[in-house]
């Protein structure tokens, strides 16, 4: 056991070629998500991944902890996606790059159906949203970062990270309207947003008594019930997405390139 990730990452500053090639490692599945979803293409995910991989290598000794490690990696991988992005805009993106779910119980048959179903509706919908929304969905709600860690990935504001993060969230529960809510109930006028006020309580940013004033409305409002249940079932299938391994093929090519890379250091 190489010990904790602090110890990981300060035995790989110091030179220790087993600990790098650990912290390259557990670093790679989050890349290679964030790459393929923003590169909508294997081939240029696996070329960041590697990119990315190559450049903490290289510059772990800059790291100076003044950001998390998350952070400072998700920024490095999302330069190189815009670079590769700039390069390749006419290329088309892989159909059967499917976002890989893994569930950690033992559901029904039915319910792994419904998972599986609703995992590849989240590639299309993620597929169709803007790069603003896609990436933030990604930072914040598939991989996990603070709203601070995604923010700083961004070079924007808190504040403005959640503002379109909402925006992001509604969009996506948009996107999957067709699977999730085959059959919307009609709205009344005097409904509030309650998807953005579940957003928001999300994030920490209710208020007591309107999270209390939600709460009672969508218990009686089958439309706003509907679609707070569907954002909800949208952001879990953003997590489970979160826990997907990259395919051993990429992991191999990839301990190649860290050694070979290493070895000439």
């Amino acid at each position: 056991m190489l010990g904790s990730m602090e110890s990981v990452i300060e035995r790989a500053r110091a030179g220790d070629r087993t600990a790098l090639e650990a912290l390259l490692t557990s670093l790679a599945p989050a890349i290679h998500r964030f790459s393929l979803r923003m590169c909508r293409n294997a081939p240029d995910a696996e070329d960041v991944l590697q990119d990315t991989l190559l450049s903490v290598a290289t510059h772990l000794g800059e790291f100076e902890g003044r950001a998390s490690l998350s952070s400072w990696v998700f920024a490095l991988t999302r330069s190189a996606c815009s670079r590769r992005r700039r390069g390749l805009k006419n290329r088309a993106h892989d159909d059967d790059a499917v976002l890989e779910q893994r569930d950690d119980g033992q559901p029904s048959p039915e319910a792994r159906a419904a998972d599986h179903e609703l995992g590849e509706a989240l590639s299309a919908a993620l597929d169709v949203l803007s790069d603003e929304h896609r990436e933030v969905i990604l930072l914040r709600d598939i991989e996990g970062l603070s709203a601070a860690e995604a923010a700083s990935v961004l070079d924007i504001s808190t504040d403005a990270l959640k503002s379109r993060l909402h925006r992001a969230r509604e969009a996506l529960r948009a996107a999957l309207r067709p699977l999730l809510e085959p059959s919307l109930p009609a709205a009344s006028a005097g409904c509030p947003d309650v998807v953005a006020m579940w957003s928001q309580k999300l994030e920490g940013d209710l208020s007591h008594a309107d999270c209390a004033s939600m709460e009672k409305h969508i218990i009686t409002c089958p439309a706003c019930g509907s679609a707070c249940d569907a954002l909800k079932r949208a952001l879990g299938a953003c997590r489970r997405a979160g826990q997907g391994p990259i395919p051993s093929e990429v992991q191999d090519r990839v301990r190649a390139a860290v050694r070979v890379w290493a070895n000439g250091a």
